[in-house]
C-alpha cells in the first residue's frame, strides 16, 4: 500500500475505538469496583486525585451539569502516547446510549456461526452501554487493543452485560466465553471476525467463495482475504486466523510476492489489495494458486452475498 493513503478513509484505521455492551436488565454500575478492575487490568504508573478523592493510580473525570452524568472518562497514564505538544495518556470513556434493535446488527447476526443465540439475546435487551477509546491511536497496535481489552474486563466485571457488540469488527460476543478467551491471551476473539460468503454471478460453473478477516485494519493492520473454489471452509478459516495472528504479532512485514507456508506443498502467495467485502480497507489478499485461486481483485466484478 502507499505510504500516504489516508488511514481512515482507504486503509480503514480507526481513530476512535468502540465496542457496546447490551443489557436485559437496566446495568447498575459499581464504580467503586469499576475504578478497582480498571486499575488492576490497565495498570498504574500514578495516583492522581479526581472529583476530590485519591482514585488509585486513575484519573476519573465525570461530567457534571454538562447532560452527561452517566458519562465516565478514564486516564490511562501507563499508555503514554508522544504527540508534537508533548505525551498524554490514552483514554477510555464509559456512556451510556441509545439502544438499537436486533435489525442493525444484521450483518453481525449474519456472520455469528460461534454464537447461535446471538439474534435471540438482542431481542430480549433494551439497554446499552458504549465504551471508547480516545487519544489513543498512537499507540502501537497491540497495545492499543491490550489496554482496550483491560477496560473492557473491568466493565464487565463491575457491570456484566448480556451481549457485546464490537463496532470495528462487526461482531457480537458472549460475555462469558469472551473472558474465557481472554484469560487465555486470545486477545482478538471480539476485535477480529473471520467472515465466509458464497460468491455470485460469476457464471463460472463453481462454487465461488470469499473468506476474509474484518477488525485488523481498525487497528493498523491489513485484515486478509481468500477468494478461492473447491476449500474446506473451515481449513480457510483456519490459516487466515493463523496468519491474522502473525499480523498482529509481528505487524505489516509480508512483502508483495511472498508465500506463506502452509504445509510443505501448500504455498499461498500475498498480496496488498483492497477488500472484495465491505467495509472498505486494506487487506493481504491469499492466493492458494491454480486451481483453487478464483480471480485476482482488479479482474473481479461479481458481489459477495452471505449464504
Amino acid at each position: 500500500m502507499n505510504d500516504s493513503v489516508d488511514f481512515e478513509k482507504d486503509f480503514g484505521f480507526a481513530r476512535v475505538y468502540t465496542i457496546e455492551l447490551k443489557y436485559r436488565q437496566q446495568p447498575k454500575l459499581d464504580r467503586g469496583l469499576l475504578y478497582e478492575k480498571m486499575e488492576q487490568y490497565t495498570g498504574t504508573i500514578e495516583q492522581p486525585r479526581a472529583t476530590g478523592e485519591d482514585t488509585a493510580g486513575l484519573a476519573v473525570g465525570e461530567a457534571n451539569g454538562t447532560g452527561q452524568d452517566n458519562l465516565i472518562h478514564f486516564f490511562h497514564f501507563n499508555y503514554m502516547v508522544q504527540y508534537a505538544e508533548g505525551e498524554m495518556p490514552a483514554q477510555t470513556t464509559l456512556v451510556e446510549i441509545d439502544h438499537r434493535p436486533a435489525a442493525d446488527y444484521e450483518t453481525a447476526i449474519q456472520q455469528c456461526w460461534h454464537w447461535q443465540e446471538a439474534e435471540q439475546t438482542l431481542n430480549e435487551c433494551s439497554y446499552s452501554l458504549l465504551l471508547a477509546d480516545m487519544m489513543a491511536s498512537g499507540l502501537e497496535p497491540k497495545s492499543r487493543l491490550q489496554l482496550f481489552t483491560g477496560a473492557l474486563r473491568a466493565v464487565l466485571e463491575a457491570a456484566p452485560c448480556d451481549a457485546i457488540y464490537f463496532r470495528e469488527s462487526d461482531k457480537l460476543v458472549e460475555p462469558g466465553p469472551y473472558l474465557a478467551a481472554i484469560e487465555d491471551g486470545n486477545l482478538l476473539y471480539g476485535a477480529m471476525n473471520i467472515r465466509f460468503y458464497n460468491v455470485e454471478g460469476t457464471g463460472h460453473g463453481q462454487e465461488e467463495r470469499l473468506m476474509d478477516s474484518i477488525g485488523l485494519a481498525a487497528l493498523g493492520i491489513p485484515d486478509v482475504q481468500c477468494h478461492y473454489y473447491a476449500l474446506t471452509p473451515s481449513e480457510v478459516a483456519g490459516h487466515l486466523m493463523d496468519i491474522a495472528y502473525y499480523l498482529f504479532t509481528h505487524g505489516d512485514i509480508i512483502e508483495d510476492g511472498e508465500t506463506v507456508d502452509l504445509s510443505e506443498d501448500m504455498r499461498w502467495r500475498c498480496e496488498h489489495q483492497y477488500a472484495l467485502a465491505g467495509p472498505h480497507r486494506a487487506v493481504i489478499d491469499l492466493d492458494p494458486g491454480e486451481p483453487y485461486y478464483a480471480g485476482r481483485q482488479g479482474n473481479d466484478e461479481e458481489a459477495a452475498s452471505a449464504e
